[in-house]
């Protein structure tokens, strides 16, 4: 199975399918609210939005020559985020323009102006790290197809790699990593296998004989097969792990730039023994239709539940005194995904609902980190097969949508951080429904997910970023 293969296979784990998100529920059915409570919650929602822009624009940078962004629409974050080391960005759906465009540029302001210097992805750890240390000799259309998942090669998010090469060659650089476990990649292995080359080509064929070995048994189909090899693939990674253990001074002396890389190295081997340990075994019995349903939930929780270990690791270990943004979809990053409950019948991850990445961090980490939702009124987007897929409407009366629209602003912010149960402000502290992929209706209570909301009216498909 290549590792493009394994990358489609794993988005079906990514808790929020598209096949889940193509099952609606019935958006037309009436409301339990009365409208004198809706008409006070948009009173609040008209009053306390604050219109954003997703670009640069000449009128936002004073100087129409100018293609500098003084983000003079974003500084209220500034008291918002003052007392947070991490910041989470959202999406209902990986394939929007505006999601990505919006991101871009908070992720420029948030490194320019309020010194977070560390961006990780919902993409892996190991891809990401060797694709930054190669920074400076890649394309960054290189750096994006090495380092992130596909559905994030796109158009919109080139010039967020065209300034983290910028950045790399400053005192000030905006670090790129990943918190994923999922796949791997044959720029990964190839550059491992060259940088082990240069101390022991033995130990560099046995690095790239386990990645294949490690790829390969994701699409397995013979339980047995799977139980006879496990052990052993398992074991060549510890090897692999003492080897670089031992040589931990002459492999850093290779990337002298990068003293990131060797720990992060090390951090992968061990995602790879715990996955080889404890996922992979549910993919074995997921393509061997052994109740399938069950083996999709254990294995999404397996793989948030490591992608909060890295998280956790990143922070504490990695980079104990840097700010981090991180960059994901809703599912991963809000921060009680336990609760969250659907309103449609058959099986989808969110029908049984359990953590994941942002609910599993460590209490110490969670009380400094600030979580935007990122969701639209209308409009479509790429799902993660390319296919488009529009919001589906009409929103039902009450539901969040229907509550933002009346910001009136094409691109708003919504702070909930700040906000006190009252009558005006019920709406965020009730169950309330709001669109997963435009498509799939989900009921949280808004508060308890999100501190904040990015909210756009109209949404398009993300373009497709070509050499």
């Amino acid at each position: 199975m290549s590792a493009a293969a394994l990358v489609i296979v794993s988005s079906l784990l990514s808790g929020v399918a598209g096949a889940a998100g193509s099952n609606t529920g019935n958006s037309n059915k009436a409301s339990v609210t009365d409208q004198g409570n809706i008409d006070l919650w948009k009173q609040w929602v008209k009053k306390n939005a604050k219109a954003i822009a997703i670009a640069a624009k000449p009128e936002l940078t004073g100087n129409r020559n100018s293609s500098a962004d003084s983000y003079p629409d974003l500084q209220f974050l500034k008291s918002l985020l003052k007392d947070k080391r991490m910041i989470s960005l959202g999406e209902a759906s990986h394939g929007a323009s505006e999601y990505n465009l919006a991101k871009v540029r908070l992720v420029k302001f948030l490194h320019e102006q309020m010194g977070y210097s560390v961006l990780a992805f919902e993409s892996n750890l190991a891809d990401a790290s060797t694709a930054y240390a190669q920074i400076n000799h890649d394309k960054p259309q290189d750096t994006m197809e090495k380092s992130i998942f596909g559905v994030w090669h796109v158009q919109e998010n080139l010039p967020l790699f065209e300034y983290i090469a910028e950045q790399s060659k400053s005192k000030h650089p905006l670090i790129l990593t990943g918190v994923d476990v999922q796949g791997t990649s044959n720029s990964f292995i190839t550059f491992v296998e060259k940088w082990f080359s240069s101390i022991d080509q033995g130990k560099a064929a046995d690095f790239g004989e386990a990645e294949r070995w490690y790829v390969k048994m994701h699409s397995y189909t013979d339980l047995k097969q799977f139980n006879r090899e496990q052990t052993q693939l398992i074991e060549k990674y510890r090897l692999i792990q003492q080897f670089v253990k031992e040589n931990e001074t002459k492999l850093q002396q290779a990337y002298p730039a990068n003293p990131e890389l060797v720990p992060s190295l090390e951090r992968v081997l061990q995602n790879r023994i715990d996955m080889v340990d404890t996922y992979i075994i549910h993919m074995v019995k997921l393509f061997a239709q052994i109740e399938p349903e069950n083996q999709i939930k254990e294995a999404s929780y397996i793989r948030d539940q490591q992608m909060a270990n890295n998280a956790a690791w990143l922070a504490e270990r990695l980079y104990p005194d840097k700010k981090i943004i991180f960059w994901g979809h809703n599912y991963h990053v809000r921060k009680h995904n336990s609760t969250m409950i659907t309103e449609h019948d058959g099986f989808d991850f969110n029908n049984h609902p359990y953590p994941t990445m942002g609910e599993m961090l460590p209490f110490s980490l969670k009380k400094e980190h600030y979580v935007i939702g990122l969701y639209a009124y209308q409009g479509s987007s790429n799902l993660n097969n390319q296919k488009v897929e529009s919001v589906s409407l009409p929103h039902q009366t009450g539901s969040m949508e229907d509550i933002l629209k009346a910001g009136g602003h094409p691109f708003q912010f919504i702070d909930l951080s700040g906000a006190k149960l009252e009558p005006s402000t019920s709406w965020m502290f009730t169950p309330r429904i709001a669109k997963a992929w435009g498509k799939l209706e989900e009921k949280m209570i808004i508060r308890d997910q999100y501190d904040g909301l990015l909210f756009i009216d109209t949404i398009h498909p993300s373009k497709r970023s070509s050499k």
